[in-house]
């Protein structure tokens, strides 16, 4: 599995990072729920200490206030119906209005493009900003359906984030 910072050295082309880093509480009951997390190529995942799941995707545009990115959530379950999985490509965040949008796959079945995560308490410093991420209504009955699991709650504190911009 890449790390973070090696996915984000791998792109030439980029023009700025978005890191999230998942609370340990928040990735250990995940891991106890035999859910898993991922950043997918040329996104990253990483534990760092204590049990904290971090993730990266590299900015590869920048228009009207919303970031895409590259790469892909990958979120996968294993329980009494099987593996399934979600994954959630063409990340865009709009910090201005707060979210992070994405076209969701639950298991190859496309659902189209949903809000996954709500951007609060956001802070710019310089050509960083800070922000805390929730799941967005409606994306821990999204999640918890597609993946045959209850493991996700509404408005759920996922833990917080960062995006930085290159000058």
């Amino acid at each position: 599995m890449p790390t973070a910072t090696a996915a984000w050295a791998d792109q030439s082309k980029t023009l700025g990072l978005t890191a999230i880093r998942v609370n340990a509480g928040v990735t250990e009951a995940l891991l106890k729920s035999n859910i898993t997390v991922n950043g997918e190529d040329p996104g990253g995942s990483t534990i760092l200490p204590p049990g904290k799941l971090a993730l990266s995707f590299p900015i590869s545009d920048v228009k009207n206030g919303k970031a895409s990115h590259l790469g892909e959530l990958f979120i996968s379950h294993n329980g009494a119906m099987g593996w399934r999985t979600v994954v959630v490509s063409n990340l865009t965040a709009n910090l201005g209005a707060g979210t992070l949008k994405g076209r969701v796959y639950a298991t190859d079945t496309d659902l189209g493009k949903y809000t996954i995560f709500t951007l609060t308490n956001a802070k710019t410093s310089g050509s960083t900003t800070t922000f805390t991420v929730k799941l967005a209504p409606g994306a821990a009955g999204l999640l918890n359906s597609a993946l045959g699991t209850h493991a996700f709650s509404e408005g759920m504190r996922i833990g917080s984030g960062a995006t930085l911009l290159l000058q």
